[in-house]
């Protein structure tokens, strides 16, 4: 009997615990805000730098150190625009320098071919078809317009990129080193450019003697689009490569996608309520590497 009622009464305590834990409020944790950035890690010759963690990098947001989550080789496509300034469209060595730059992203990039003049022309839509984009170069006039308004153009796209938030924007400007600005000052173009989030590389072409102007005006106009592409550029997490002759166009445009095929994606962990910053800074504690990291982030 003994034996019978110890059976029969035995779950009845089990069966108490269970109701008051159920009843008790569960705690919610709050979620804290991340933040993902890309960023360029190569070694002293160049070459990506494939074994890096999370604990490799230190990332500081407003001053302020934050946790880091997660480091990995990005893998995100790149939405990328490759602008082209119209001045060089007609030139033989900048194609070839795209083709080759196309093929070399086939598959690892969204791309689209944007033309820039006195404004932006998209001579072929985001496609992951690179074969779209070799002919889209292909079929670029050799008679393009003899004035740019380059600055304006990089402050264009990187609205549209504010508008269609990709998750990983990238420019490749291709432009001459030299010439009309465009609308807009400096700082506004690089405001734009940084609230887009993207990355912006610029490959330039400017042979000796050609930035020597004796007219004041025109100095300044060249000294706003030198700011956009150097800061921007440098600012963005990108690099701006110079050359004297397009016969170096194919070298350069390789460069920057050994850039891109070097990045992590660093994502990071802000307290819950903390105010978004547009400061960072990014390092990594391995001494020898070059870090190209944005400087600055999007309000929101």
């Amino acid at each position: 009997m003994r034996s019978v009622r110890v059976g029969a009464f035995a779950p009845l305590p089990v069966l108490f615990l269970l109701a008051v834990v159920a009843t008790r409020p569960i705690p919610i944790i709050a979620a804290a805000i991340t933040r993902t950035v890309y960023v360029t890690i190569t070694d002293d010759k160049g070459a990506p730098v494939p074994d890096l963690t999370a604990a490799n990098f230190k990332v500081k947001e407003g001053g302020k150190d934050r946790e880091i989550i997660k480091a990995e080789k990005a893998t995100t496509k790149p939405h990328m625009a490759i602008m082209l300034e119209e001045r060089l469209m007609g030139d033989t060595q900048t194609r070839m320098g795209l083709f080759e730059f196309v093929k070399r992203m086939n598959g690892v990039a969204e791309m689209s071919l944007i033309t820039s003049g006195l404004r932006n022309t998209t001579a072929v839509p985001f496609t992951s078809d690179a074969n779209l984009l070799l002919k889209g170069i292909n079929e670029l006039t050799l008679n393009p317009q003899p004035t740019s308004n380059l600055t304006e153009c990089i402050g264009d796209m990187a609205k549209e990129f504010q508008k269609d938030k990709p998750q990983r924007p990238v420019m490749v400007v291709v432009a001459f080193s030299g010439g009309q600005a465009g609308g807009g000052s400096a700082t506004s173009i690089l405001n734009e450019l940084r609230q887009s989030g993207a990355t912006m590389f610029a490959v330039t072409y400017g042979p000796p003697g050609t930035n020597n102007s004796s007219n004041l005006g025109t100095m300044g106009d060249e000294s706003f689009r030198e700011q956009v592409l150097g800061d921007g550029s440098k600012q963005s997490g990108g690099h701006r490569i110079d050359i004297v002759s397009t016969a170096a166009m194919t070298k350069a445009l390789q460069q920057v996608a050994d850039d891109l095929t070097a990045q992590y994606a660093v994502t990071y962990a802000l307290p819950e309520g903390t105010k978004l910053d547009k400061r960072l800074n990014l390092t990594v504690d391995r001494k020898g590497l070059t870090v190209k990291a944005p400087a600055g982030l999007p309000d929101k």
